[in-house]
Order: C-alpha cells, then sequence, then structure tokens
C-alpha cells in the first residue's frame, strides 16, 4: 500500500481512532496524544500491512497494543500485591482498602467462566471436588480457572483502568423498525444497559471488560444482555471483542443533518404557504363536503395533502429500496436513534400518513396531529369495524346500523371524529367524491411535483451527512438508511416550521379535523 493510499485510511479512521481514545482517557489531552501515537505507530508499522483489505484490522490491532503500552507506563506507579486468599481478615489499612478496591474492581470485569469459580472457592468456601460438581466441570480445569483467575486479577489490579464517559452520562437510545412482517426487536432496548452497549461499541470493537469499564456497568449485570443483543444480530462478535451491527442516528449526527438542510425544509415549507395562499379560492370552490371550514382546518387539511403527494404519491413511488433480511427472514431496517429522553410531537418519525378503506372502495386518509404539544394517533382506524362505520357515516348510511355500530360512532363523537345534531351523525371531517379528490390533485399537482424534487435533494445531502457518521462496515446502508428518514425529514421539519411561524396552529377541537378526511368511491 502506497503513502497516498495510507493517508487517505488514516483520514477516514481518524474520528473513530479519536473516539476510542477519548472512551480511555482522562481529558481531550491524553485522548489526543494518545490517538498521535497509535497513527506515529500505524505509520511506522505500515510495512507489515498485507493487502488493503487488511488494513483497518491493522489500525486497530495497532491501536490495542499502543493503549496497552500506554496503561503500563501509567501504572508504573500502582504496583500491589494480591493476597493469596484474596481477602484479608484483618483491620484493613488505607493500603489495603485501595487493594480491596483494586481487587473488588477486578473480579467485576472477570468473565463469567473463572469469576463463577472465584465465587465459588473463595467467596462461598466450596471444595475443588465441590465445584467441579456445581459447574459441570473436571477439578482440573477448577484448578486451572483458578489459577488463571489469579493471574487476571494480579494484572488487573496492577492497570490504570478509566470509565468512560457513559458511565456517568449515559445515552438514550430507541430502537426503531421499518419492514414487512413482525417487530421482534421492540423490547430489546427497554434498558439503559443495552442502549450504552450498542453505543459504546458502535465506532469502536471492545472486549466485554473494556464495555463495562465504558458504560461503568459490572460484568454479571450486562453478559445476559450482550448475549441477547449477539441473538438478534445488533451485536456481533469478532474473537473477543464486539461491534454493533445497527446504523444509529446519533444526535451529532441528526445536529448536522439539521443544520445542513435548514434552507431545503424552509424552501419545502415556503411553497407550500405560497401554493395553499395561491389556490384557496380554487379548492373552495370545488363544493366538496366541508370546503367550507375555518382557515387552520383549512392549511392544516391541504399541508396534509399536498405532502401526501409529493412524498408518498410522487416520490416514495420512485425509491428503490432494498429491504435486508434479518436473520428471521423478515424483510426490514432495523436502527438505532439516539434521544435526549423527552417526548415531542417533532420526535423523530411520529408524524406519519396513513390511509384505510372499506370494501366499497371508499378510505380515510389520516395524518398524526398536535394537540396542545402532544401527538394525536388515530389507533381506532385500525379496527376495520370502526373504519367501516366511520365511512357509513360520511356517505349518510346509518340506517342499517347495529347497537356496536351505535356504540362505536356514539365513541366516535365523544372523540370529536363525529357531529351529532339535528341534521343527524356527520363526519368532521372534509369529504369528497373521486372527481372532487382529482380535481384537487390537479390544483396542487405542479407544487407536489416541486416538493418532491426539493425532498430528494435533503434526502441526497442527508445521504452524504450519514457516510461520515457510521462505521465503515455499515456503510453500504446509509442511502437506504437516510431515505427512511423521509418522514422525519421531508414531512415533519417543513410542518414543525409551519407550526413555529404560527401559520398551522394547535387543534383546539372547535372547527373540522385537521388532517383526516375521506374519499368516496
Amino acid at each position: 500500500m502506497d503513502k497516498q493510499e495510507l493517508d487517505a485510511k488514516v483520514e477516514e479512521m481518524a474520528k473513530a481512532l479519536l473516539s476510542y481514545c477519548s472512551a480511555r482517557t482522562s481529558n481531550h489531552f491524553e485522548a489526543e496524544d494518545l490517538a498521535q501515537d497509535v497513527i506515529l505507530e500505524i505509520y511506522k508499522s505500515s510495512g507489515n500491512i498485507r493487502n488493503a483489505d487488511a488494513v483497518y484490522g491493522f489500525m486497530w490491532a495497532v491501536a490495542g497494543n499502543v493503549y496497552k503500552q500506554w496503561c503500563k507506563d501509567k501504572a508504573k506507579s500502582r504496583e500491589c500485591e494480591m493476597k493469596d486468599d484474596l481477602y484479608d481478615t484483618a483491620e484493613p489499612s488505607a493500603e489495603d482498602d485501595s487493594a480491596l478496591y483494586l481487587l473488588r474492581r477486578e473480579l467485576a470485569l472477570l468473565s463469567e467462566k473463572y469469576r463463577k469459580a472465584v465465587v465459588l472457592y473463595y467467596v462461598e468456601n466450596l471444595s475443588c471436588s465441590e465445584i467441579s460438581n456445581r459447574l459441570f466441570i473436571s477439578e482440573s480445569m477448577v484448578k486451572y480457572l483458578l489459577f488463571k483467575s489469579r493471574q487476571i486479577l494480579k494484572e488487573g489490579m496492577r492497570m490504570e483502568r478509566n470509565y468512560g464517559q457513559q458511565s456517568y452520562n449515559p445515552k438514550r437510545l430507541s430502537l426503531m423498525f421499518w419492514g414487512n412482517g413482525t417487530n421482534r426487536y421492540a423490547h430489546l432496548c427497554d434498558s439503559k444497559i443495552s442502549q450504552n452497549i450498542l453505543f459504546a461499541c458502535y465506532n469502536d470493537k471492545l472486549s466485554a471488560e473494556q464495555i463495562s469499564l465504558e458504560i461503568g456497568v459490572s460484568l454479571p449485570y450486562m453478559e445476559d444482555k450482550l448475549a441477547e443483543l449477539c441473538e438478534y444480530d445488533l451485536l456481533k462478535k469478532d474473537g473477543n471483542r464486539y461491534y454493533t451491527n445497527i446504523v444509529i442516528f446519533t444526535r451529532d449526527f441528526s445536529k448536522e443533518v439539521g443544520s445542513k438542510t435548514a434552507r431545503l425544509k424552509e424552501k419545502i415549507a415556503d411553497m407550500l404557504t405560497e401554493a395553499i395562499a395561491r389556490h384557496e379560492k380554487d379548492v373552495r370552490a370545488i363544493g366538496f363536503y366541508g370546503a367550507d371550514m375555518g382557515g387552520n382546518s383549512f392549511v392544516w387539511q391541504m399541508v396534509s395533502f399536498i405532502l401526501d403527494g409529493a412524498i408518498i404519491f410522487i416520490l416514495q413511488n420512485k425509491m428503490k429500496i432494498v429491504y435486508p433480511k434479518d436473520k428471521f427472514g423478515t424483510e426490514c431496517f432495523v436502527w438505532g436513534q439516539e434521544t435526549d429522553g423527552q417526548a415531542s410531537w417533532k420526535s423523530q418519525f411520529c408524524f406519519g400518513i396513513a390511509n384505510v378503506c372499506n370494501s366499497a372502495g371508499d378510505y380515510v386518509q389520516f395524518m398524526d396531529f398536535p394537540i396542545n404539544g402532544e401527538m394525536v394517533h388515530h389507533y381506532h382506524f385500525n379496527r376495520q369495524n370502526t373504519t367501516n362505520v366511520f365511512l357509513d357515516i360520511a356517505k349518510g348510511n346509518t340506517a342499517h346500523f347495529s347497537e356496536n355500530d351505535k356504540a362505536l360512532a356514539a365513541d366516535m363523537v365523544r372523540k370529536g371524529y363525529v357531529i351529532s345534531n339535528e341534521e343527524g351523525l356527520l363526519v368532521n371531517a372534509p369529504v369528497f367524491t373521486r372527481a372532487q379528490h382529482d380535481t384537487l390533485k390537479s390544483i396542487f399537482f405542479d407544487t407536489a411535483a416541486q416538493i418532491a424534487d426539493e425532498a430528494e435533494k435533503l434526502m441526497e445531502a442527508v445521504t452524504k451527512i450519514l457516510k461520515d457518521h457510521i462505521p465503515v462496515h455499515l456503510k453500504k446502508l446509509a442511502k437506504d438508511m437516510a431515505w427512511l428518514r423521509l418522514f422525519e425529514d421531508a414531512i415533519s421539519a417543513p410542518v414543525a416550521i409551519l407550526y413555529e411561524r404560527k401559520y398551522l396552529l394547535p387543534y383546539t377541537g372547535n372547527g373540522m379535523l385537521p388532517t383526516t378526511y375521506v374519499i368516496l368511491k
């Protein structure tokens, strides 16, 4: 490998190397010094690189060796001896206290097979024969585990170990799923331990002991989580080191997307307001049920309608996303989203568009929307009988209603989806015939096409940013993963801008629903 190629590889790895060093040092000065030592050693040893495919493994091996030597150099003044019985029953001195702390620290980092033998022998006072029976291993293996454990503990007690940033400032991660089958992953990140394991191993390949130090959790409390994450392929193992196998949309990534795509999102918001103002009279002149709705309901409805036409009808149909198959054979994407732990109606992927239909081909289109800062999700449309009742009310076809249908209608009246007055039951949403809906589409066709073009540019920008934030082995997923943010970046963000401008106002319960409308066949 020539110097120019090596320079390019080192530059590509620089951010990950600095992250690796920052996690293992107490301040950024030490981290920068250690990173410089690693890079220097990479150049000095570059003649040992077998081929271009081996360069990343070589770099991480060099980083590990340099770090080990760095630890040894710092630990020379901290030598201490481990007592044969592991615990001193005498009244400890200050120095003994320090040794006992180091011993307990290293016990917490011992892998399970060694730790069990040590605890059974030294804490529970079992004989080698009893331990052999308990663990279903030979006595000679028990003696080997005890001997090896003492070596590991003694060596570890001589080392300086620094807890990583995540030990006192844990990350928060939501696990996202988008696919054509069952979401088997929803429960995997309920625990902060699992969330922080995935973060710790995102840019680094770490051993279990290194993960333990990085997130500040003893091995006995995280071994099951490591096994579970590996079982679902969210975590992979290379030798004795783990690495994260899903893309994570980190806060740094989201922040960079926000700053670098702000102009495009503002442009989409401007295009929406201009088109709605220009065509309001034309839209109301169509004469659909609800054409006389109030101003706030009208702009909500038109924003929803145009974005549906631009993003869903035009852009999503143009997208050629290839869904990978997970280990269960499901075509899906699974990824992580770093959060700040505070729910917000502008949060990731909460603002979506959907529709449901009846057997006659009528359908209700809807988008989740905020009321006083909280998202309202149209969960009741998940039930077909509720959808049928709602659409029958829209057609004025209620004479056949059963007692159950009437109960569903009464519930929708209480929730504001249906109005009950002297005229009977009326849906609290616009109702279009197919012809009226086609006219509405033609009015906003050019605007929707222009917004689709801007949204495509936006997603290309997001793809480029994402490639700079994800590990090398996940870069092949960058384009498709970026497009999974389509709803957030091309729908939620422009709507949020209009909301912040007070062009869109919170729905207070007065007037028609802001984002729900009906199309009758």
